[in-house]
């Protein structure tokens, strides 16, 4: 029963009056913090009527928490008033002399020895992050084509990174797996020479399903990096109500009729760094695509899917367009061959081709960290909470269905 305050000793009003105290600098703080994140208050500003003075202790905590949000071991203090230009990745020291190896997997390692090395390769923008202006993930269908033995390696490292934040997205192939979303394309093979048959097949699949929905249709193999919000940003200045193929890195080929009669050729995009066709392309291409591929297309000595859809596309009176972004290398392989200047004259690369596993995992991670900086630096709330939430989402979705994949080692008893 609680005594009235007439009887309370005066010992247990002071703890009263210190619990009450006590509540109010802990409101004071969390409201100090929450501000603090978004306008530049630190604590070198003096709130008026209020000095704060170090508290002397001789307690040491472990910092290693700390030190996952700053860039800096020895310094543990983060004002924001400093993190306009902040990079997470980029601005940790590799010379570090605090840096400790823990584990293999230790993130503090990897940071070190895996993210860090692309800061010299790729270009590191660090705010002034514009999103997409006029289409959403959502309004496009993304179509991977693969193989069966590459459903563990180079299909799984898709599903697992930049694949698992989109909407719409199929993996096309012959042979049914459960860890993958595969449409299973009857007859298809398991060759080189089956992407054909996988491809516009798997087209005239999903034109059946989005052909009321989908805005364009984006065609990559499963060894293809994509950065979605940068790819986004490419589709600004074009109507996909307008017969549309977009790409990058062309290249050349001859086109045929009648399986054996060369035609005038084609420039057209990579299609190992990806391309786009517009709704109203893929609209005029369904009713004829069977044709094309079984009377003009000599698939079996000509078996490029992209020449293919290119040649098509042209036959139909659609020439490309070409837009910046698109790499039909990796990363390393793209400065070694165009060097430093040509690629980075273009911040936001779209996609990157023959990315291994391994890559396609530490790659994503790169960029997320990027883009997480590049929202953070331009106190940009709004977009920084709708990418986190997405990023959540996609990624305890992916654990659900990791742990159906994975069977445990026994215990052994002892």
């Amino acid at each position: 029963m609680q005594l009235p305050l007439s009887k309370m000793s005066p010992k247990s009003s002071f703890v009263i009056c210190v619990h009450k105290l006590y509540v109010i600098i802990c409101l004071f703080c969390t409201v100090y913090l929450i501000a603090s994140t978004f306008y530049s208050i630190s604590f070198e500003k003096r709130i008026v009527g209020l000095g704060f003075k170090p508290l002397q202790t001789n307690v040491t905590i472990h910092a290693n928490i700390t030190k996952l949000i700053s860039n800096n071991d020895k310094t543990q203090n983060i004002h924001t008033s400093d993190l306009s230009n902040e990079s997470f990745i980029c601005d940790y020291e590799k010379t570090n002399t605090t840096h400790r190896k823990t584990t293999s997997l230790s993130f503090e390692d990897h940071r070190v020895n895996a993210l860090r090395l692309y800061c010299d390769i790729v270009p590191t923008p660090r705010n002034e992050w514009i999103s997409a202006k006029r289409y959403v993930e959502s309004d496009i269908v993304f179509i991977i084509y693969t193989g069966a033995s590459f459903y563990q390696t180079r299909a799984l490292a898709v599903r697992d990174t930049w694949l698992s934040r989109v909407t719409h997205k199929y993996f096309f192939s012959s042979t049914p797996y459960p860890s993958l979303p595969i449409t299973v394309i009857e007859g298809a093979g398991e060759d080189y020479m089956s992407n054909m048959k996988k491809l516009y097949e798997g087209m005239k699949i999903a034109y059946q399903e989005h052909n009321q929905t989908a805005k364009f249709y984006f065609l990559a193999g499963c060894d293809t990096f994509v950065n979605v919000p940068h790819l986004l940003k490419r589709l600004d200045e074009y109507n996909h109500t307008k017969a549309l193929v977009i790409g990058g890195h062309p290249f050349g080929h001859t086109c045929y009729k009648k399986k054996n009669q060369t035609i005038s050729g084609v420039t057209y995009p990579s299609g190992g760094a990806g391309f786009f066709l517009s709704a109203a392309l893929m609209e005029m291409m369904y009713p004829k695509i069977d044709l094309f591929f079984q009377d003009d297309w000599p698939n079996e000595n000509v078996p490029y899917s992209d020449v293919a859809l290119n040649c098509f596309a042209a036959s139909l009176g659609v020439q490309p367009s070409f837009v910046p972004g698109f790499w039909a290398f990796t990363p390393e392989e793209t400065v070694t061959l165009d060097g430093l200047v040509k690629f980075h004259a273009d911040r936001e690369p779209n996609s990157f081709h023959y990315v291994s596993p391994t890559s396609m995992y530490i790659l994503d991670e790169f960029y997320v960290f990027q883009h997480i900086d590049r929202l953070a630096n331009d106190k940009n709330l709004n977009e920084l909470v709708k990418f986190t939430r997405q990023f959540v989402a996609a990624h305890y979705e992916l654990l659900r269905i990791i742990k159906t994949e994975c069977t445990l080692p026994p215990v052994q008893s002892t």
